[in-house]
C-alpha cells in the first residue's frame, strides 16, 4: 500500500509499504479521507511534546481524523462487516486500568493515540484499526466524515460546561474546533453564542453557521463588547479554543460569576496568566477538555441530522501525496486554509 510515512522532522516521505497486520479484533479500513491537523504538523516539524519527550518515536504514519469502508474483520468481530462506512476515535484505551475501568478513557495511563502515539494513523490507503473504538455513519460523505474527530472534542468540551439553554456562550477562537463547539453550543440551546477572535473571513463563516455576534478584540474592546451583547450579565461559558496564553489573561474579565470555563486549547508548552482571586471570589469552575469520550455516537448524530455541519470548513483537497504541500501551508498559517482533507 501507499502511505505517507515521517521518519523525522521535515523528513515525510510517500512510499510503498507493506499492508498492515489485522489482528483477531481488528479490522482492515481502506481510508478514503484523511483531515490534516494541528498536531499532524507539529509531529512533521519535530515540535509535538510526545516526540521531544520521548513518549513517541518515529517513523510514524499520522492522521488520527479519518474516515474508511471496512474491507476485513479480524476472527473475533462481530459488530462490523465489510461494506461498512466507520470513523475511528483517536484515543484507543486499554481496557483494564483504572481510568477505563471508571469510563475515562481518555485518560488511560496505556492509551495509544492514532497517528501520534504508538498507533500507525489515515495517512495511508489501508489501516487495521481495533473494532472496539470504531462508529459506523451512513449519511455523511467521507470528507465530511473525516471531521468527525474534530467535532467530537468540540461536542465535549461544550457538555463538559454543561452548556444549557439558559447559557450565554462565548467561543474563543474560530479554529475548526472552535467553529464546531459554536454550532455544538446552538445544537444545545444555548440562548447566546458569540465568536471571539479571528480573521475577518472567520468571522464571516462564524456568523453563518449561528453565531449571534462576532467579537473582534484587535479592533473592538472585549470587556465592553462583552457587557453590550449581554446585556451587562457577561458570558454563562466559555469555551477556549485558541490556545494562545495570552487568551487567559482576559478570561475572568468577561464571565459572570458562577460561570463555567472549559479549555479545549493546547498551549504547546507554554504558560498563561489566570486571575486566581476571580476565580475563587466568582465561583468559577474551570475544566480540561481532553479529547472526546464516550461522545461519537451522540457528535455523529448532530452530524447527520445537520445540527452540525463540517462541509463549509473544508477549504482544501489534495492527494495524500502532497502532504507536504499541505503542511506548507499550514505552516504559513494561510489566512484562507480551515481544514485540508487529503485522499488516499
Amino acid at each position: 500500500m501507499k502511505a505517507l510515512r515521517i521518519h523525522g522532522p521535515y523528513q515525510a516521505r510517500y512510499e510503498e509499504l507493506p499492508d498492515p497486520h489485522v489482528g483477531p479484533d481488528d479490522v482492515l479500513v481502506r481510508v478514503h479521507a484523511v483531515a490534516a491537523c494541528g498536531t499532524d504538523l507539529e509531529i512533521y516539524q519535530g515540535t509535538m511534546f510526545y516526540f521531544t519527550s520521548g513518549l513517541a518515536h518515529y517513523p510514524i504514519i499520522p492522521g488520527h481524523e479519518w474516515s474508511g469502508v471496512v474491507n476485513d474483520v479480524g476472527q473475533n468481530v462481530t459488530a462490523f462487516k465489510p461494506g461498512d462506512k466507520v470513523v475511528g476515535e483517536c484515543t484507543v484505551a486499554c481496557g483494564r486500568c483504572d481510568f477505563c475501568r471508571q469510563g475515562w478513557y481518555n485518560q488511560c495511563t496505556n492509551r495509544r493515540e492514532t497517528g501520534i502515539l504508538n498507533l500507525d494513523g489515515g495517512f495511508a490507503e489501508r489501516m487495521a484499526y481495533p473494532a472496539a473504538f470504531l462508529h459506523r455513519f451512513e449519511k455523511l460523505s467521507f470528507e465530511e466524515a473525516a471531521l468527525t474527530e474534530t467535532t467530537a472534542v468540540s461536542v465535549y468540551a461544550v457538555k463538559l460546561a454543561e452548556t444549557c439553554p439558559a447559557d450565554r456562550v462565548a467561543i474563543l477562537g474560530p479554529g475548526p474546533i472552535g467553529l464546531q463547539a459554536l454550532q455544538a453550543a446552538r445544537a444545545y440551546g444555548a440562548r447566546q453564542v458569540v465568536m471571539i477572535g479571528g480573521r475577518p473571513s472567520r468571522q464571516e463563516l462564524a456568523l453563518k453557521l449561528g453565531a449571534d455576534a462576532v467579537i473582534n478584540p484587535r479592533e473592538q474592546d472585549l470587556v465592553e463588547e462583552t457587557l453590550r451583547l449581554t446585556s451587562g450579565r457577561k458570558f454563562d461559558c466559555l469555551i477556549e479554543a485558541t490556545g494562545n496564553p495570552a487568551v487567559t489573561r482576559e478570561l475572568m474579565k468577561i464571565i459572570c460569576p458562577r460561570g463555567r470555563i472549559a479549555m479545549v486549547g493546547l498551549f504547546n508548552s507554554q504558560r498563561g496568566e489566570l486571575d486566581l482571586d476571580a476565580l475563587v471570589v466568582n465561583n468559577i469552575t474551570l475544566k480540561g477538555s481532553l479529547g472526546s469520550p464516550n461522545n461519537w455516537d451522540e457528535t455523529l448524530h448532530l452530524m447527520e441530522t445537520g445540527q452540525i455541519k463540517a462541509a463549509p470548513l473544508i477549504t482544501e483537497r489534495r492527494p495524500l501525496a502532497e502532504a507536504a504541500a499541505v503542511f506548507k501551508m499550514m505552516a504559513e498559517r494561510r489566512p484562507e486554509l480551515i481544514k485540508a482533507v487529503l485522499l488516499p
